[in-house]
């Protein structure tokens, strides 16, 4: 017999919907009141649960960004091989940019809309992540000074390309820029 599954909480149900209405009509664009009506709440009961909605912004930010890189660690562990970590690093981005398409959209574009503490702790982990793809770099053709451009191919994408663009093609770029 199936368990029963459980149904998300309300906080989980207001993370999703900001998520969707920050992703699709801007941070600035949205107000707790469109929140609390896309929800069927009263504004003044959002507080319950988040203390603003900048902070609401910060922790889908944050959660996002530490999202992708505990993926791509645990993707590249236990492997050795350069091409093959190379490889693996891509998958990561590829798949989190084909399942994660509205957190995407806020790691690239509502980041400005963040306070100067609040982008200084996402900067720390943008820099994980950079210096992930440096070691990467490094073990397999030695030009760590590649990511940061890398990095702006890999997230650029997603601002002017609204279709999904494959791993493997992602791969071909990543092989044909070195």
């Amino acid at each position: 017999m199936a368990l029963p599954q459980s149904l998300p909480s309300a906080r989980d149900r207001l993370l999703d919907a900001a998520l969707e209405l920050f992703a699709t009509r801007g941070f600035q664009a949205i107000g707790l009141r469109d929140l609390a009506g896309h929800l069927g709440l009263h504004a003044g009961s959002l507080y319950h649960h988040i203390e603003n909605k900048q902070s609401l912004l910060f922790e889908l930010i944050e959660r996002a960004f530490s999202d992708l890189l505990h993926d791509t660690q645990r993707r590249l562990k236990g492997t050795r091989n350069p091409g093959e970590r190379l490889q693996r690093f891509i998958q990561a981005f590829a798949r989190f940019n084909a399942n994660e398409p509205y957190r995407l959209v806020l790691m690239t574009r509502e980041f400005v809309n963040l306070d100067e503490a609040q982008q200084t702790k996402i900067i720390q982990l943008k820099d994980r992540y950079a210096l992930l793809l440096s070691q990467v770099l490094e073990d397999e053709n030695g030009h760590a000074g590649s990511a940061p451009i890398l990095l702006v191919i890999l997230f650029g994408q997603s601002q002017w390309y609204s279709g999904e663009i494959s791993e493997s093609r992602l791969m071909q770029v990543v092989r044909g820029f070195r």
